[in-house]
């Protein structure tokens, strides 16, 4: 393949990234090279996140999923567990920043495991640590907005990474972009 079909390729592979999902479009291509020497969590892994520990390279990668088939995905620094569960794996003021991605309906389903979730994570956070969520409000699937949950008082909705808290991607993808109070 000469170096015209090599960089054709890689536009069209940008294209329909974005247009297909806009929101891992956002997450791998405006999210990740800003997030530089930190100490960061990524929750679920799978065949399509293999190379966000080398996208994630410049900081600090720890990654957590709940099945055991996809610790292969995960940075070296794999634990296979529950996100609920995740002030039992880290110490208090560990993490610069979490990410969440598409784990709401999609794992975490219970309005009690997400409760739990956003309380541990504020627990593992540094004060002022970032709490990335994206999530999809698909009726009769995801019955969780994060908004709504008690928890999410322990956070800030902020402006990170030049997008807004509650940033759609589409009528029913979005951020959350939230600092630990």
């Amino acid at each position: 393949m000469n170096k015209i079909e090599k960089i054709m390729r890689k536009i069209a592979r940008e294209i329909l990234l974005k247009l297909r999902n806009p929101s891992r479009y956002i997450l791998e291509r405006k999210i990740f090279p800003k997030i530089k020497n930190k100490r960061t969590l990524l929750v679920g892994v799978a065949y399509y996140t293999a190379d966000y520990p080398k996208r994630l390279k410049e900081n600090h990668l720890w990654t957590i999923d709940i099945n055991p088939e996809a610790a292969e995905f995960g940075a070296k620094k794999h634990i296979i567990g529950n996100v609920v569960y995740i002030d039992k794996y880290f110490p208090e003021n560990f993490f610069d920043v979490i990410i969440l991605f598409g784990v709401f309906g999609y794992g975490l389903d219970k309005i009690e495991e997400a409760e739990k979730t956003m309380r541990n994570c504020a627990r593992v956070l540094k004060k002022k640590g970032q709490l990335i969520i994206q999530w999809t409000n698909i009726q009769g699937h995801n019955q969780i907005n994060p908004r709504k949950l008690k928890n999410f008082d322990l956070y800030t909705p902020r402006t990170l990474y030049g997008f807004k808290s509650g940033h759609r991607t589409t009528n029913k993808a979005v951020f959350e972009f939230l600092i630990k109070k």
